[in-house]
Parts: structure tokens; sequence; C-alpha cells
């Protein structure tokens, strides 16, 4: 019931169309008419905390628990029967968990892929919008927030591409949902300095709403600044937390491969490696990691992210894909980029000695994630992780207001969702605890904020 105006920076002719993926959540009516069992609010955000070393903000993990499904359920409302169907559902086993294997806290069903119907869910929701009486200004960045004498926040400026001025008065209050800031090297370089020699996968998420969140009386979280490195693109993303042996591109192991990919940064930030690291297996993989969680993709399946094999290359981006096969260890390097391949093939040597010894003698894996690289042809991934999303933002309350650095009270009329809001993760690296946790996050934040605001 509430009238809603959008600045928005992009035109309305090339807005990318964000949020594709999965919409990571638990207890919608979606997964219960699938036959997809409850799952406690409670017990998740305790084992998320524990994945986030408890330095999460628990009101705003309890919001996201409590409301996530009923949130999904409304996103995905203005689909056709047809259209829900074609979304799937991925459930990953709960006597395991899915990326770290061996902690045992188990990973919870509840995350969907929208990704068949994704651009008609934004555009039908869009749409929604528009009907129901949304304007919004493409094009028209805000500048600049109005503020009363009291500090409440009043409504904003923007700035049209003709350069001329729009000024928008907000009686209930500003939403900022403006993304992350990797874009700024100013802002990485004081909040991550740690991964100055990383790539970035984004484009114009530069931190504006953090700026204007700060210039308004609020503050920048100070902890941690939780950041997403992955990468989907060089091989099946169902595959890049199996722990395959693992190499960097000298050709040396570097970890216990069960940590899995949200983790694989943490050894590859230096100028030599550049998030950089190969995934290697042989051609008995679907028979040793069947019972592996996750989903393997069979020869055939995988020849799709092959840039040697013929064949339709649809789903994938065909100048990212890195994923190839040899006959001989020593070819399989060269066709990784590996610089030293009397290095690879003693590192692989030495990983079967241990598959043999029943023992991983030099990381610990567990005996029962070693399998044996020694029946061709070989298959690597050339794995190379990049931010896609640094998730951390400005402080904010239970009801997502952003907070005075002061007083650390609630700044009147002034509200942040998304990757502008923080508090929310608390560990250093994204967990895939809930696989599409981001974006189950940013979509549920904005429902449940919108909601709120509306009804003051």
């Amino acid at each position: 019931g509430a009238k809603v105006i959008a600045m928005e920076a992009h035109p309305e002719d090339n807005h990318p169309c964000m949020g594709m993926g999965h919409f990571g959540h638990i207890n919608s009516e979606f997964l219960k008419e699938r036959g997809v069992d409850g799952v406690d609010p409670i017990e998740f955000l305790n084992n998320w905390q524990l994945r986030a070393a408890n330095r999460s903000n628990v009101s705003l993990g309890r919001k996201f628990t409590t409301t996530c499904g009923e949130a999904f359920d409304w996103y995905i409302d203005c689909l056709t029967d047809e259209e829900r169907d074609a979304l799937e559902i991925q459930f990953y086993p709960t006597d395991e968990a899915y990326t770290t294997f061996k902690n045992g806290l188990g990973t919870y069903i509840g995350t969907a892929s929208t990704m068949p119907v994704q651009e008609k869910i934004l555009a039908n929701l869009l749409q929604v919008g528009l009907d129901a009486g949304a304007q919004i200004y493409w094009g028209c960045p805000a500048r600049q927030f109005l503020t009363a004498d009291d500090g409440r926040v009043t409504g904003a400026v923007g700035q049209k591409e003709d350069g001329s001025y729009v000024q928008v008065n907000a009686a209930k209050g500003v939403i900022l949902a403006t993304g992350d800031y990797q874009n700024d090297d100013d802002m990485m370089a004081y909040y991550l300095p740690d991964l100055q020699n990383l790539g970035r996968k984004q484009m114009n998420k530069t931190g504006d709403g953090h700026k204007m969140a700060v210039w308004a009386g609020g503050a920048i979280e100070d902890i941690t600044h939780t950041k997403m490195l992955h990468d989907f693109d060089g091989g099946p993303g169902s595959m890049a937390d199996m722990p395959f042996l693992a190499v960097k591109n000298d050709g040396t192991r570097f970890c216990d491969e069960t940590l899995g990919m949200s983790l694989m940064n943490n050894f590859l930030r230096s100028e030599a490696d550049q998030g950089d690291y190969n995934q290697i297996f042989d051609s008995n993989y679907m028979t040793a990691a069947a019972e592996w969680p996750g989903k393997l993709f069979d020869p055939e399946a995988i020849k799709v992210y092959m840039p040697e094999e013929d064949g339709e290359k649809t789903g994938v981006f065909r100048d990212q894909i890195a994923t190839f096969k040899a006959d001989t260890l020593e070819e399989l390097a060269e066709k990784l980029g590996i610089t030293d391949t009397a290095a690879f093939v003693e590192s692989v040597k030495r990983y079967n000695e241990c598959v043999a010894a029943g023992k991983d003698l030099d990381f610990g894996k567990e005996a029962k994630w070693l399998t044996a690289i020694d029946t061709p042809p070989f298959y690597g991934i050339h794995r190379h992780v990049r931010v896609s999303a640094v998730v951390s933002g400005v402080n904010v309350g239970p009801n997502m207001e952003v907070l005075a650095v002061e007083t650390n009270e609630p700044i009147p009329g002034l509200f942040a969702i998304g990757n502008t809001a923080g508090n929310f993760y608390g560990g250093v690296d994204y967990s895939m605890y809930m696989p599409g946790l981001s974006l189950g996050r940013a979509h549920t934040q904005g429902y449940v904020t919108g909601k709120y605001v509306a009804s003051l």
C-alpha cells in the first residue's frame, strides 16, 4: 500500500539481470509441496553461527531463518505452474557437510535454483511493482540524502543521465540496496588488503550506498569484511567443493581439500598464485566419488566445460571454461598451464602413496576422501577464484535500520539491505553452509524490510 519510487543507476535498456542463481532458504511452501521436510530455524542458526565463529548478528540471522521461506514463496508467486515446475531443488545430504566434508554439521535442504526462469521472475516482479504504481528513475544514481534538523533521512537527490537532478521526498523511509564495493580500489585496499592480488568478477560495484550511509552518520562494520571468492566457470560448479587432489600452478599440493572452494583463496593470495589452482582426478572419478555430497558430471556431460571438445557450449562462459583431459600427467600439466611438470608428477605420486597407505601423511585429509589418480585419461579443472561479492556493509539493527556511529542507535528513516548491509555473516570467508545463502539473504531482506518500512 505504500508509494514506492526507486532510483536506479543503470539505464532501463541496459540494466543487469542480477540475482541469478540459487535462492537459499528453508521451510517454504514450495519445498513442502514437493515433499521436503522442514528445518528447525534455531538449529540451523546455531550451526550457521558456529561457522561464522559466532561473530554474526544473531537477530539478523534469526529474522532470515524465520522469514526466508515466506519470502521465497512471495518471490516466485508471479510464476505460472509450468514455470514453477522448472525450478530445480538441490538436495545435499545432511549426514555430511557439503563443503567442509569433515565437521559433521550437515548442510540443510533449502536451496532452489531459479536459473531456468530467473529472468522471467525478475521481469514479472518488476511488472508487478509497476502495475501497483511503483515509479523508477532509470539511469539516475542517488547522490545525496535529504535530512531534517533531528537527523532523520527524509529523501534523496538523484542525478539523471542528462545531468539534471531529481528530488524524492520520503515519508516513511529510504532503503539502500546498492550492492557491494569491490570496484572501489580505495575501499578494497582499506578493508580487504589481503585480496590485492586477486581479481574481481563484478563491475559497477562502487560502494555508493556504503558511502552515503556513512555521510549520513552511519558506520561500516569493523570486523572481518566477509567476502566470496568462487570459480563456477572453469568446470562444473557442483564439483568445485569436492575434495579431489588440488595443486597450485607450480604443481605442488597445498591443503586438505575438504576445506572447499570458499576457503581456497586463503592459500592463493600471493602475487605468484593470484587465486589459481587445479583439481585433479582420473577416469575412475564417477565410481571413486560416487558417494560424495554434490553432483558429479559424467564424462559426456563434463565436455561442455572442455574447450578442446566439440559440441554446443550452452550454459557456460566459453572464454572461461578450463577443464581438460590427457593420456599422461605430463600432457595434462601442459594443458592446465602448470609451470613445473616434474613437481606436479611428484605431487600425484605422493598423493597415490597416501591413498595406498590409507592416510594423508601431509595434510591429514580423512582416508574416505582419498582416491587414487592412476588410470588414464587424467582430468584437470583449472580454477581461478576471484571476488564474486563483498558481503559486508554498514552496521544495521534488527529491522535493517542503519545505526549511527556515535550512539549505535538507528538513524531515523534510513535502512540498508543485501550487500550494502553488514553484520550478517561474521566469518572471514563466505560459508557455503547453505548454497545460495547470499541471494537468499538479499531477496529476503528486501521483502521483509519493504514490508516493515511500509508499515511505519
